[in-house]
């Protein structure tokens, strides 16, 4: 056997050829195996996501299993409500029936929010016959007796997380009653001293922070600042441009006046402490003092100054980080600015959509067009496009997609799991019969007896997968209403603006609006551009009436 021939055998050997079974029920899936891997802070002397890779490579080698895998979380808390898209893949594929095992370095590495989210794991994973591994626990819950401890260590993750929130808000008091950073980026123009922990001036942008300062001190707005800034070239402190909502916090910072931060926190209805955005000086709790925290670029009778002429002004909201409110207007989050390079979304502001680019301070020469005309003329393209569809146009086939990704993610998270898995399988048995036929790489008795044992095993996970795939419920929509026109219309016609704004996002990917002429009334054929939804992967071949989401697996 040559060295090509070689290399290609060893690696269907690694991805293949384990344990080859006679039959393709669901075996096709118990020699395979996902790996999850999880670091809330990426640091030296952590945990490093290499460890946990090494040592669960190894559980899954001396247990015969082969890595199909590996769903990763960097920088993600296992303890707070935050997205893990790692997470929900690697659930979604064991789930599925896609791999027999979901091995997790250390059980705290799944999740540190206790048996309540836990457990609903491993109920979804027992369900689809799978198990879930756990190295350092030396946990596998294919055993009966591993539910008992895996619940009495979830809660122990549970706690530890609690306690070491107790135990950093302590260490934080501490740094502040001292005076030190405590962790973070300085405001633009600043530096920690890496002897004192205090802020010093930045040699290179002090000036400009300054420059900034005195612009504000002046009664310039925002937008000029940073209109100005931009105009010059000077980057913002994560390397673009300007807006108003930079220069707002910046000036706002009480460490940009020397004075030590703190973030207002909340508790949520879960009991746990969430922030609000809202930063203001901390206040020693004994003296109830500011604290100060080194130079600043303004003085604290400049910052009190700058605060007050922020607030006299209308836009005293402009730049704070507030939970998103719902846009009134029809077209929020859909509406875009069409002038070349700017590409940004538009508001409605007054009776017009305006770029907010513009009206940010970027450069940008900025679209705007009456909003009753835009919103009448894509509400019209919509309730007239629709009814006019056939049954297996691509637009109708995205619409009834997107649908059922809403009212079912889970299942549809399943199906996509599978689908995907599929096609990568049959991409590798194409491969490795133009290996064969193609170019001829096996040759010779034992070579095709080695070919033979590979595509079976190969052609056998196929089979398992599809069978799987055709065992999950297919999810439905009944998209008639969308496609009557008078019913479309009626029930246009009764909903509210966010009702209406779903809808349109079904079957609308953007809506642009290129630049007009001052004076001149608005042609929404010619200014207009709606850019209707494209169907993605995964979809249905055709979409009837009450349309299946997905591929029923039998194709």
């Amino acid at each position: 056997m040559d060295r090509g021939e070689n290399q290609l055998f060893e690696f269907w050997k690694s991805t293949t050829e384990h344990h080859i079974h006679d039959h393709t029920d669901c075996v096709h899936k118990d020699t395979f195996c996902d790996l999850y891997l999880r670091l809330s802070l990426d640091r030296d002397g952590k945990t490093a996501i290499e460890r946990q890779e090494a040592d669960c490579r190894a559980w899954a080698a001396r247990n015969g299993l082969t890595v199909r895998k590996i769903h990763m979380d960097r920088g993600r808390s296992g303890y707070k409500s935050v997205e893990r898209k790692g997470f929900d893949a690697a659930l979604a594929a064991v789930t599925a029936g896609v791999v027999g095992t979901l091995i997790v370095w250390k059980l705290d590495r799944l999740s540190r929010r206790g048996i309540d989210q836990v457990g609903r794991v491993l109920d979804d994973i027992e369900k689809a016959g799978g198990r879930l591994v756990s190295v350092v626990d030396g946990l596998d819950t294919s055993n009966d007796s591993a539910r008992m401890a895996v619940s009495m260590l979830a809660e122990l993750a549970r706690s530890e997380s609690k306690n070491l929130g107790t135990r950093v808000g302590h260490a934080k008091r501490y740094l502040r009653s001292k005076g030190q950073w405590i962790g973070g980026q300085p405001p633009y123009g600043l530096l920690v001293d890496p002897q004192t922990k205090k802020l010093v001036h930045d040699p290179e942008h002090a000036v400009y922070a300054r420059l900034v300062a005195d612009e504000a001190l002046a009664g310039t707005s925002l937008v000029k600042i940073a209109r100005l800034l931009n105009e010059y070239e000077i980057l913002s402190p994560r390397g673009g441009q300007w807006n108003a909502a930079s220069i707002m916090q910046l000036l706002r910072s009480p460490a940009f006046a020397g004075l030590m931060p703190e973030t207002e926190t909340v508790e949520t209805d879960d009991g746990e402490r969430k922030y609000t955005g809202r930063v203001f000086p901390y206040r020693d709790p004994e003296t109830l003092d500011t604290v100060g925290i080194g130079e600043g670029i303004i003085t604290v009778g400049e910052r009190e100054r700058i605060i007050r002429t922020l607030e006299s002004r209308t836009f005293v909201h402009a730049g704070k980080r507030r939970p998103k409110p719902e846009g009134t207007a029809l077209l929020t989050g859909l509406v875009h600015c069409a002038v070349p390079g700017c590409g940004r979304r538009m508001h409605r502001v007054g009776g017009s959509y305006q770029c907010m680019a513009r009206r940010a301070g970027n450069q940008c020469i900025g679209a705007s067009a009456l909003a009753e005309a835009v919103d009448r003329y894509v509400t019209e393209q919509f309730l007239t496009k629709l009814p006019a569809l056939e049954q297996d146009d691509p637009l109708l086939v995205t619409i009834a997609d997107r649908w059922v990704r809403r009212v079912d993610p889970e299942a549809f998270a399943r199906r996509e799991a599978l689908t995907t898995e599929i096609q990568d399988e049959e991409a590798r048995l194409a491969d490795l019969e133009d290996a064969r036929y193609v170019r001829g790489e096996f040759g010779g008795a034992a070579a095709e007896e080695r070919y033979n044992r590979l595509a079976e095993r190969l052609k056998g996970r196929i089979e398992g997968l599809r069978a799987d795939l055709r065992k999950l419920p297919v999810p439905f929509v009944d998209v008639s209403p969308m496609l009557d026109g008078p019913t479309l219309r009626g029930v246009w016609a009764d909903a509210t603006n966010e009702d209406r704004r779903g809808r349109l996002s079904l079957a609308v990917d953007r809506v642009e609006v290129t630049k007009g002429v001052r004076g001149q009334r608005i042609v929404p054929e010619q200014r207009v551009r709606i850019h209707w939804a494209k169907p993605g992967t995964g979809t249905a071949a055709r979409a009837p009436r009450r349309a299946p989401a997905v591929d029923s697996g039998q194709a």
